[in-house]
């Protein structure tokens, strides 16, 4: 009992403090709501409180508050409580006393907000849109020559494609440096296979206004580099042979400045050159949050700070050294020069990246020398009896421009009369993505995206996926225009297409030029094309330029903008219409400064130039009651991209306009066209002349020249489909069979979508989810038109399904779903095609042996043993076709979404023709049919891409079983 009291009272003590404290708090709002009430307001709790007080303070209080009405009537307004009385009472006899001040400072507020309520305007709009004036056309004063004999091949850099002839030893030595630590400059790892140890991306300037893109090496006081000749080139003109070699000196590390001395040697240890430098100032990181940079890169864009400018080194040469090696040398008075190889913990995770591609490969770090100097380019330009055969190609992709706006004469005049005088415009090309990264690598590559693979859905591409891609050695434009001689740069929108930055994928540009400011990036490309043609347009050049001017948010001049149709309903699908078109004006009227620049250069008449789109945008009102999972009466469209394969998204332009070709100038082609076609028809042009067979494209380069003997329909008669690849999507615009004079667009959703509409009429938008696992539309190649249907006919479908399955480029998928338990005993013949993708079992029950017995190019996987209900088998045949499947145990097999069972002797053909085995049939179906003694194995043909997407996506196979249901394809 003693032990009890002496608990509870150590309980109170505890608790005694928050007893005080809510006293206390009780307390001080009873003072509070008492005083208001003296006041006229009243308080929640106020007659809680009144109970609780003793006789003589409820009296004090009754009092006080009939002493407050009594004063009350003394003031001349007679409304509301005493003390707003009061102030109203003070402030009109101060107003009687000073009214002529009063009035002097009310006038003149309004005459400040009068005139400040423009300024104010102004500024908003200058905060929001873009003024491209700000970005004035430069001149050129020097003009390049029509033809050039010179050839540029980069023998002391690696390319996107290498050759296995030569040899790179495994222990040389590199230098790197902590991106963290690299005074501003952008230092990336190359991670490729037979290159130079130590190669790296490094980026000079002002990300993202500008942002110079070069592969190179890193030298330092403390560390000189070697660098080995890859390659031999036959020498045809000793006469007038260049060596060029970029150059940049790291800005200084503290705030003094240090004099560095860089000299390079040939293998025999003659100076080729050498300079004495200054490090530039450090500069301060760039703070994106800060005020001061949001000012001067919306107001004043080119404020922006440089990191400093790239120099070079041009030497004449006959024949380019077998090896070139760099020292540094910082000049100052009893400098100790002790080489320091160790490694600090702080850079180890970054030399473990080396070490991913180069595991004997020796690191050296200078992150703290004050000398460090990055050497690229190394391109050697040769005069040669055969030059590269055009004079240069201008590339130029616009981000987000759909074929309709392009093609609009009152949109874009200025492309559209090009097109008429000076071109070949292509009504109906289509991209194969419907985003930018799958489409630019399908561009560039002539792969389908999940050929390429992940990296071609990647907008931030990993070590791994980045290593597996450059692995397969698959060239591309850029790498292929490298081989064939030519300069290769890019300017623009290309963070994503070289290493310049983490989670970018390397696509082949030598050289490049980051500009990726929406709002300002259209002129400041311009302006870089027409420096990147100056400094390197003496030789055959590929120059490649990436507007992201049309990409939203779409941010166009006012002036460009039509305000009256903007006004009529500025709201919703209509505001991003109309700013929409307002972007497209606005790249319209930068196309005369490009031809203008290429008139100053002199180059214009001599030059090709190809202008497309990456993907369309999604603008127009979509009858979206057609769809699954989406409420009737949605009046309105998602502004942007990604989220289907309609022709709004996909059909881009296509204007090719091919030196001294005028007889083909103005004329217009119907024919299907698809991105893939664009790199085996310009590499042809530009003198390729080996045919690739992993390329999908079809090569038409033969029907733009003058005097061809074929035209487009001989070189594209045999297309009959367009394979389309997306993050979500998949699927085919197929003009074959019963389709050839009513072309049908057949897509499949992946896995559910979530979209945000903007509605016509209205400043709301609506958020929908839908999963639709099968979409039809009829495209009119004529009149360039697309109609979405709800549904087709059973034969309709079942063709399309066969040749979709038939043409995807995805591995096919064999899936076997036991309905039993019971022996399982079965084997199968496969036959594989290519040597590399061989079938592959990717899921097998536990109690279940499997073995695989390859003879030359047939596998043949025989499986045994015990099975439950649902214990699934999954065989990934790759690019392998089905020979024979022989079950010897006593099963039943169903493989069409009907239910019913098929003779074993018909299974082979029906997955094989991709005749019925796309869906499974519903579980309901199955048990409502079959016993446990009946033994059933379902059978599925599926895509692999299909499997991943339907994995991931919540509740897909539910709802693809539930569609089946609805749409009558299962009972």
């Amino acid at each position: 009992m003693k032990m009890y009291k002496i608990r509870r009272q150590f309980i109170r003590l505890i608790l005694r403090p928050l007893k005080v404290l809510r006293l206390s708090l009780v307390y001080f709002y009873g003072r509070f709501a008492l005083a208001l009430a003296i006041r006229g307001i009243n308080l929640p709790g106020l007659n809680a409180i009144k109970k609780r007080m003793p006789t003589s303070a409820l009296g004090a209080f009754e009092r006080q508050v009939l002493i407050y009405e009594i004063k009350s009537e003394r003031y001349f307004f007679r409304i509301g409580p005493l003390w707003i009385r009061k102030l109203i009472d003070k402030i009109s006899f101060l107003f009687a006393k000073n009214k002529f001040w009063f009035l002097i400072v009310v006038k003149a507020t309004s005459a400040i907000i009068i005139i400040a309520i423009p300024i104010l305007f102004f500024i908003l709009i200058r905060g929001i849109l873009p003024v491209p004036e700000r970005v004035p056309y430069k001149n050129i004063n020097n003009k390049l020559s029509t033809n050039s004999n010179l050839k540029v091949d980069w023998l002391y850099t690696e390319r996107i494609q290498q050759s296995n002839s030569y040899s790179i030893s495994e222990n040389n030595k590199y230098n790197f440096i902590n991106p963290n630590d690299s005074r501003g400059v952008s230092i990336t790892p190359v991670l490729e296979n037979n290159i130079p140890n130590g190669l790296l991306h490094f980026g000079i300037g002002y990300y993202p206004i500008k942002f110079n893109l070069v592969r190179g090496f890193l030298v330092s006081e403390n560390s000189d580099i070697e660098i080995n000749k890859l390659k031999n080139v036959p020498i045809e003109v000793e006469d007038g042979n260049k060596l060029r070699i970029q150059y940049y000196l790291f800005p200084t590390k503290d705030k003094n400045i240090h004099q560095c001395k860089l000299e390079l040697f040939d293998e025999n240890g003659n100076m080729l050159t050498n300079l004495i430098e200054d490090t530039p100032q450090k500069i301060s990181v760039r703070s994106a949050t800060s005020i001061k940079t949001a000012w001067n890169e919306r107001f004043v864009p080119n404020s922006t700070p440089n990191y400093g400018n790239l120099g070079e080194f041009i030497i004449n040469l006959k024949i380019p050294p077998k090896k070139i090696i760099a020292k540094v040398t910082e000049l100052v008075d009893n400098k100790n020069l002790t080489k320091n190889i160790s490694l600090n913990n702080k850079n180890k995770e970054y030399y473990e990246t080396f070490k991913q591609s180069f595991p004997n490969a020796n690191g050296i770090d200078v992150t703290d020398d004050n000398c460090v100097f990055a050497l690229g380019d190394f391109s050697f330009e040769r005069r040669v009896v055969n030059p590269p055969k055009r004079r240069g190609i201008i590339f130029i992709v616009i981000d987000t421009l759909k074929a309709e706006t392009a093609y609009d004469e009152d949109l874009m005049p200025n492309l559209n009369f090009f097109a008429k005088e000076n071109a070949i415009k292509f009504l109906e090309h289509r991209s194969q993505s419907n985003m930018t990264v799958p489409s630019i690598v399908s561009l560039m590559t002539s792969n389908y995206p999940r050929e390429v693979g992940s990296v071609a859905f990647a907008y931030a591409a990993d070590n791994k996926s980045k290593k597996s891609f450059y692995n397969k050695q698959i060239p591309t434009i850029a790498s292929t225009m490298q081989n064939l001689g030519y300069r290769v740069g890019g300017i623009g929108w290309l963070s994503l297409f070289t290493e310049a930055l983490e989670g970018g994928l390397d696509l082949g540009f030598h050289n490049a030029i980051i500009t990726e400011n929406p709002e300002y990036e259209a002129r400041i490309i311009t302006e870089q094309m027409g420096n990147w043609l100056e400094n390197y347009g003496e030789a055959p050049f590929f120059l490649y330029l990436h507007y992201n001017t049309s990409h939203g948010p779409y941010k166009p001049p006012v002036e460009k903008i039509d305000l009256a149709k903007f006004f009529s309903k500025p709201f919703g699908l209509n505001q991003k219409r109309q700013l929409y078109n307002g972007v497209a004006r606005y790249w319209d009227s930068e196309l005369p400064n490009i031809i203008q620049k290429l008139k100053d250069l002199g180059i214009y008449e001599n030059v090709d130039i190809v202008i497309t789109a990456d993907h369309g945008a999604q603008l127009n009102v979509l009858p979206w009651y057609y769809f699954l999972g989406v409420p009737e009466n949605i009046d309105g469209g998602y502004a942007d991209k990604g989220n289907s394969l309609f022709d709004e998204e996909i059909r881009v332009p296509l204007i090719i306009k091919l030196a001294e070709q005028k007889q083909q100038y103005g004329r217009t082609v119907s024919i299907p066209t698809t991105h893939v076609d664009l790199f085996p028809t310009i590499s042809s042009i530009a003198g390729n002349q080996s045919i690739s067979k992993n390329w999908k494209g079809i090569n038409f380069s033969e029907a733009l020249k003058n005097d061809s003997h074929q035209s487009f329909l001989d070189l594209l008669k045999n297309r009959t489909h367009i394979y389309f690849d997306a993050h979500k999507y998949a699927g085919m615009l197929y003009w074959d069979d019963i389709f050839i004079n009513k072309p049908i667009k057949y897509m499949r959703q992946l896995t559910p979508d979530s979209v945000k509409l903007y509605l016509t009429h209205n400043p709301w938008s609506e958020k929908i989810n839908w999963y639709q696992p099968e979409m039809f539309s009829y495209v009119n190649l004529s009149e360039h038109s697309e109609k979405i249907v709800p549904n087709i006919s059973y034969l309709e479908l079942k063709k399309l399904r066969q040749e979709y399955f038939k043409i995807s480029p995805s591995d096919k998928m064999l899936r076997f779903t036991p309905k039993y338990s019971g022996n399982l005993d079965f084997n199968l013949e496969v036959l594989n095609f290519d040597g590399i993708n061989s079938p592959q079992v990717s899921l097998i029950p536990e109690n279940v042996k499997f073995e695989i017995i390859r003879k030359n190019n047939n596998f043949k996987l025989f499986f045994t043993g015990k099975v439950k209900p649902e214990e699934e088998i999954w065989i990934n045949l790759g690019k392998s076709n089905l020979v024979n499947l022989d079950f010897k145990s006593e099963n039943k097999l169903v493989v069409c979404a009907n239910g019913n069972i098929v003779d074993k002797k018909f299974v082979t053909k029906i997955i094989n023709e991709n005749i019925c085995s796309f869906y499974s049939p519903p579980n309901s179906l199955i048990e409502l049919n079959y016993s446990n003694s009946d033994n059933i194995i379902v059978i599925k043909k599926t895509l692999a891409n299909e499997q991943v997407q339907q994995i991931e996506g919540a509740g897909a196979g539910a709802a693809l079983q539930n569609a089946l249901r609805d749409w009558g394809y299962a009972k």
